[in-house]
């Protein structure tokens, strides 16, 4: 396997770790900062604001400058900001450092996908895609197999990913890879097109249910249906392994078609996420399982069309933009989930805020 994926692969897997352990240390700090749950929702969605305006801007640097050099950039920049998560001590120190490290973050995946994009042909773009998205799951079991640790130790969780991000910095940093730079005029033209743009609506939604279930579901099992730490962790391994396999079937789309898949998918995710809020005992974990598996498998197929349309010397720009205009799902989905939980404190319709996002995707794909 060559280098410069295994790294771009690395980085992604530590800029997951960065934005999804929210999910998950949350709970110590909500009850540190005394935050209710829109205040929890609303530091996801600085991340995702700095995220989303950033993304564009990244994506015609990434295709100018090369994924090496702008991956090395981003790494270089989070050292500083993990070292300042350690000593947060209020609110709204914390709310800037996420909103920071969104802007800083969304370089990394767009320069591994870049990564992939020149490496692979068309035929064989989607597993890639797959293996290299591998990482968001991968992030979710390593998360949930810590969980209990993060939730004491929260403060540490920081101080390690400054050290990886320098790890990672040093490395790419002495990777060179042969890049085709594209020019800003045909860059622009991937922004102008109807068809991309309303796929990235439909990645927009699968993002919109994807991180608003992995956001909640470990704060809505415990605070809602009043589940252990213990079991609500392992739910989320469980999902996160289901999120494995999800990306490995992802690699067969193929065989029944990309948009097929992708609906199938979805019907799948809002008929398992609903079913969560009535069952009991052993029939929830195997729910986690089979609910990971539908929470991601429609994601590599989907970022294989929009590369496959934008075609390989603007893909930093496609996923740029694809991300910018995705992210917006990530970045309404935790604070709308906290905001109906807050009026209502219903795991219903908490479930119902992140199935949203689904629906949102069914509509659009039909366009594409």
């Amino acid at each position: 396997m060559e280098r410069s994926f295994v790294i771009g692969w690395i980085g992604t897997l530590l800029q997951l770790s960065l934005r999804l352990s929210w999910g998950i240390i949350s709970v110590p700090i909500s009850g540190l900062f005394h935050l209710d749950a829109i205040q929890i929702g609303l530091v996801a969605t600085f991340f995702y604001l700095g995220y989303t305006t950033s993304s564009i801007p990244w994506g015609f640097v990434i295709d100018r400058e090369g994924p090496s050099r702008s991956l090395t950039i981003s790494s270089l920049v989070l050292i500083p900001l993990m070292a300042l998560a350690y000593f947060v001590n209020n609110f709204i120190t914390l709310l800037l450092i996420y909103l920071f490290a969104g802007l800083i973050a969304s370089g990394i995946f767009p320069s591994a996908m870049k990564i992939v994009a020149i490496k692979n042909q068309e035929n064989t773009l989607t597993a890639r895609v797959a293996l290299l998205e591998s990482a968001a799951p991968i992030t979710l079991i390593l998360l949930s197999v810590t969980a209990s640790l993060l939730v004491s130790e929260w403060r540490y969780f920081f101080v390690l990913l400054a050290i990886s991000f320098s790890i990672i910095s040093l490395v790419s940093s002495r990777t060179r890879i042969q890049v085709m730079h594209s020019n800003v005029k045909k860059s622009l033209r991937v922004l102008l097109d109807k068809k991309i743009f309303t796929a990235t609506l439909v990645r927009m939604g699968e993002l919109w249910a994807t991180w608003g279930a992995v956001t909640w579901i470990f704060p809505l099992l415990i605070l809602y249906r009043h589940l252990g730490v213990e079991f609500s962790a392992l739910f989320l391994l469980l999902l996160s392994i289901g999120q494995l396999v999800g990306t490995l079937l992802a690699t067969t789309s193929r065989i029944i078609g990309e948009k097929r898949f992708i609906a199938l998918d979805l019907l799948g995710f809002i008929i398992i996420a609903i079913s969560t809020v009535f069952s009991q005992g052993f029939i929830l974990p195997v729910e986690a399982f089979t609910l990971g598996i539908f929470s991601f498998a429609y994601r590599p197929p989907t970022d294989s069309m929009i590369m496959k349309m934008a075609g390989s010397l603007s893909a930093g720009t496609s996923i740029g933009y694809a991300n910018s205009i995705s992210q917006i799902g990530t970045m309404i989905a935790p604070t709308l989930v906290g905001f109906l939980l807050y009026e209502s404190h219903s795991f219903l319709i908490g479930i119902v805020g992140i199935c949203l996002g689904c629906v949102i995707s069914l509509i659009c794909l039909n366009f594409v």
